[in-house]
């Protein structure tokens, strides 16, 4: 089914209560790195991409058919070579795009949480809310130092020195800036969906089920401990805690089957300014959630490279550094 357009249905419940509105639409979160600009200090030299990798991120964006596009590391307010290489019908308010009219509702002031009403059939209005978390104290890698200098480390003691470590609670690019901001729209009852880099893995994925059951997080890990313990991330509790589901997890609920890994893409050895890929973790910290007993995933999708992780990929190079989501959604108002 074509689910570029908005169609409504007029649905009439058998105990008479009238027509009911049923929407679907698919909304993706994508980081796109740098902009989208010559990442060359990265690995993302614009000389892979023939000149430009913006060609290759409005691909990826159209090959999800995403209808609704919430990105982090936009290229600035004052470009709109992205928007423009998606072609007419598509509008942007802050760092989202949509294929439906939009309006930037609040950004703070770097720019790292917005709030985007989007307008998909007259008064029938969505809000999107696009986050970016702060990257620094990265709970897996403080889990790999500390099993470096000791590999037979208690691991419920790892895991809640990394859960508490690696927290990033407060200030514009933590928990409190997003939660504030969503209660806020749950209170009053709107249609309500979040999408970001959260730049923390959720503890839907890191389980007791995934440290049974689960390969090694670890791409080439030298310690014999496998990188793999249940960690109660205390960002994601918080957002199951306020009502909001994670709709690729709700899709594919089995964390071992169907890891939905978007950090991070294989890339050469040597690469400059990034870790041995050997040294990386892979995880899923590129999320989409949504709120409401009316909304309905219909499909959950990875995009990226060609491999076994991607759900849909592009021909081209892929162009950064993290996959992106694409979700399918039905929505019943």
């Amino acid at each position: 089914m074509n689910v570029f357009f908005l169609f409504l249905l007029g649905l009439i419940s058998t105990s008479g209560l009238g027509a009911q509105e049923v929407v679907q639409f698919r909304l993706m979160t994508f980081n796109i790195l740098q902009g989208g600009g010559n990442a060359k200090n990265v690995g993302f030299g614009n000389e892979l991409f023939g000149g430009s990798r913006i060609d290759e991120i409005a691909s990826a964006i159209k090959l999800a058919k995403a209808d609704v596009v919430g990105i982090q590391e936009d290229c600035s307010s004052k470009s709109n070579v992205i928007l423009n290489k998606l072609g007419d019908g598509w509008y942007r308010a802050g760092k989202v795009y949509s294929r439906f009219p939009s309006k930037l509702i609040y950004s703070n002031k770097d720019r790292s949480l917005e709030v985007v009403d989007i307008e998909l059939s007259g008064s029938r209005v969505v809000r999107i809310v696009n986050c970016h978390w702060w990257p620094n104290n990265y709970g897996p890698f403080l889990a790999q130092e500390k099993l470096r200098a000791n590999p037979q480390l208690d691991l419920n003691n790892l895991a809640k020195l990394v859960e508490e470590k690696g927290a990033r609670r407060g200030g514009t690019r933590g928990y409190r800036a997003t939660i504030e901001t969503l209660e806020d729209a749950i209170e009053k009852k709107r249609a309500i969906f979040l999408v970001g880099d959260f730049n923390e893995p959720s503890h839907l994925d890191w389980t007791e089920h995934y440290a049974q059951n689960g390969t090694d997080r670890w791409v080439d890990n030298p310690t014999g401990t496998p990188l793999r313990l249940p960690v109660e991330w205390p960002g994601s509790v918080l957002l199951e805690n306020i009502g909001m589901v994670d709709s690729f997890r709700h899709a594919h609920p089995n964390e071992v089957k169907k890891p939905g890994n978007t950090w991070t893409p294989p890339y050469p050895k040597e690469t400059p300014g990034r870790r041995p890929y050997g040294d990386q973790v892979l995880d899923r910290i590129d999320r989409i959630y949504h709120h409401g007993n009316k909304v309905k995933v219909l499909s959950a999708k990875v995009v990226g490279e060609k491999g076994e992780v991607s759900d849909i990929v592009i021909k081209r190079r892929w162009p950064s550094d993290h996959r992106a989501v694409v979700i399918e959604y039905e929505w019943k108002n």
